[in-house]
């Protein structure tokens, strides 16, 4: 089973490596949204306004000492910024370049079909789709109201690692589409228990301040170190 430590860097993984496509969205407000895997739940709210969005995942009270997290994209200039509340410190990363494609793994795009099924979730009006992602079935709710969803892409700096839920078939399948999930299911066959489940539990369509996109005045910018530079010294001859 998943720690709520590993579900929170999971969640970093899915939504904050990098983004797989140009985004501007004609929604402004607050999403709030919930991750379950296993016993661990992980709250995220998303801010989005035009070009920028903020990212956060919040630590449950009685797990408070895990940490929470935030980070704000910049798809203008092509930024991703990453806030350290506990340390109050914040890391500026470049996004790679979008990626051809949402096609999968074997360059096909990822097969969902529509069920016919329509429910209301958070107040949005979402269609069901189901399909294979990942050799898991899943679900998923989607809606255009509110843009295009963020998703990691196979070329970020997290990108191609076993096990993760880079580059989801899900993910890829709600981009190509132009869709912004608002609750996705993945069980390893038909009729069995959740594996995963994500769902928006609040959409407020609201506007946001520039600053919400910004560092904290009092954040101090954490640059990573030069790899070379830190071999320097350990080499002989260096």
């Amino acid at each position: 089973m998943k720690s709520y430590a590993s579900l929170l860097r999971l969640a970093a993984v899915c939504f904050l490596a990098a983004v797989s496509a140009p985004f501007t969205s004609a929604f402004e407000g607050k999403v709030e949204m919930k991750m379950t895997t296993g016993r661990d739940t992980l709250p995220m709210t998303y801010f989005m306004k035009g070009s920028l969005m903020r990212i956060e995942m919040k630590a449950e009270k009685r797990k408070k000492d895990e940490g929470s997290m935030a980070v704000l994209i910049n798809m203008e200039t092509r930024e991703t910024t990453m806030l350290m509340e506990k340390e109050k410190m914040y890391m500026v990363t470049k996004l790679p370049e979008a990626s051809a494609s949402p096609a999968n793994k074997n360059g096909t795009a990822p097969d969902f079909k529509a069920t016919g099924r329509k429910e209301k979730i958070a107040g949005i009006e979402a269609e069901e789709y189901v399909g294979t992602a990942d050799k898991k079935i899943t679900e998923i709710w989607v809606t255009k109201e509110l843009g295009k969803f963020m998703t990691a892409s196979q070329g970020g700096p997290m990108g191609g690692r076993k096990g993760s839920a880079q580059g989801s078939a899900w993910e890829k399948f709600a981009e190509q589409e132009n869709f912004f999930p608002l609750r996705t299911i993945q069980r390893a066959k038909e009729g069995g228990p959740e594996e995963m489940h994500m769902e928006v539990t609040l959409v407020d369509k609201s506007k946001l301040p520039d600053s919400l996109f910004k560092p904290p005045a009092d954040y101090e910018k954490f640059e990573m170190p030069n790899m070379g530079d830190m071999m320097k010294g350990m080499i002989p001859g260096r």
